[in-house]
């Protein structure tokens, strides 16, 4: 049986995944959504930020689908590294601009609370 819990978990990872592989293959274009023209050391950073969303994504779908015990750790861990970029942006808005700070917004505030209610919901069994 498919719970809302395991469906919200499985769907953020798939996106964490295909946003992952996004920053690798196409770092400039990704950051430049953000407005931020990426040269140089940032360029490496979206590949290496994409590495990390490309391993919490992959390790999240595959607990939540083969190991229930460790699927609300991989969960957790996953909704409190959304939760953290959520806070360096506000705390780095001046160094991120408006619309990398709205841009980070956008995609992490969602992640991170559909992340927490995945976890409650898959502890509950709901």
């Amino acid at each position: 049986m498919t719970t809302r819990g395991t469906l919200l978990a499985k769907g953020i990872a798939a996106g964490r995944v295909l946003y992952g592989i996004g920053c690798m293959a196409a770092p400039r274009t990704m950051t430049g959504t953000a407005g931020t023209p990426a040269e140089g050391s940032l360029v490496w950073m979206t590949r290496a930020f994409g590495v990390r969303d490309l391993v919490l994504g992959a390790g999240t779908f595959l607990a939540v689908t083969h190991d229930g015990e460790a699927a609300v750790r991989w969960v957790e861990l996953s909704a409190a590294a959304d939760a953290l970029d959520v806070a360096n942006a506000a705390a780095f808005h001046r160094e991120l601009g408006r619309s990398g700070v709205l841009t980070t917004f956008a995609i992490a505030v969602p992640a991170a609370l559909g992340g927490w209610l995945a976890a409650r919901d898959l502890r509950q069994g709901v």
